[in-house]
């Protein structure tokens, strides 16, 4: 598996230093230090607090590759987690978690999107951001698998306490379920394969058990399932 190989210094979050290095990295290991990260940010340097945002999302990217690579073993070797520049039809972006072939070029593509900060301000930028990465990825490559994924906590830290953010999560949610299912090829571009809306709670680093609701498929292991499945009907040699 492919992935930066940056050293960073470390922050002062134990459930957060302990992301660096570890290969093995599951969704609960994320789930900890993001939690530990909203909880214990006031007391970061900004410096402190982007190299959280960094090695959070990396671990993120490698929890979800780890997980793919079960049902596809060649991501093992050919997978990237990590950012990884890709030309889109657009322009040139980010990836955190893609694969490219010599033959096909880009097969999956996927970005994640964490909103675990002033969660009011950024959700619908977030969401914007997400659409535009499927669409700039899908007209250069219509056949790439493109996934989204969006980390948001249940509740924000203010000024004034803590302020519950299950509202917008519930909006959003209902915006989301319409922007996936791309099934094939010629669908629309501005679609994604496969979205999941990572709904936890700080305060016992774990995902909340209805939010997205089961039937959404906008869940982690649903999300999973779905990329995995899209991107063996169409490359499975």
């Amino acid at each position: 598996m492919a992935e930066s190989d940056k050293k960073m210094k470390k922050v002062g979050l134990a459930e957060v230093d302990a992301l660096e290095g570890n290969k093995d990295v599951h969704l609960q290991d994320y789930l900890s230090g993001v939690s530990a990260y909203v909880k214990h940010h006031k007391t970061l340097t900004d410096g402190q607090k982007k190299a959280t945002q960094i090695r959070l999302s990396d671990a993120l990217g490698r929890a979800l590759l780890n997980q793919l690579t079960q049902t596809i073993p060649q991501l093992g070797k050919t997978g990237v987690a990590g950012e990884r520049k890709v030309a889109g039809a657009l322009r040139t972006v980010n990836a955190d978690v893609s694969e490219s072939h010599e033959l096909d070029g880009l097969r999956l593509a996927v970005e994640i999107k964490p909103v675990n900060l002033a969660v009011g301000r950024a959700i619908w930028n977030r969401f914007g951001d997400i659409r535009t990465f499927a669409v700039n990825i899908h007209l250069k490559f219509p056949f790439a698998v493109v996934g989204g994924v969006l980390v948001i906590p249940t509740y924000e830290v203010t000024k004034k306490g803590k302020k519950s953010t299950v509202g917008l999560i519930e909006r959003a949610i209902e915006r989301l379920r319409r922007s996936g299912g791309r099934s094939n090829e010629g669908d629309s571009p501005h679609l994604l394969e496969a979205i999941a809306v990572v709904v936890y709670d700080p305060d016992t680093a774990s995902l909340v058990p209805d939010l997205p609701p089961p039937e959404s498929g906008l869940r982690w292991d649903d999300f999973v399932s779905t990329l995995a499945a899209t991107y063996l009907a169409r490359f499975e040699d």
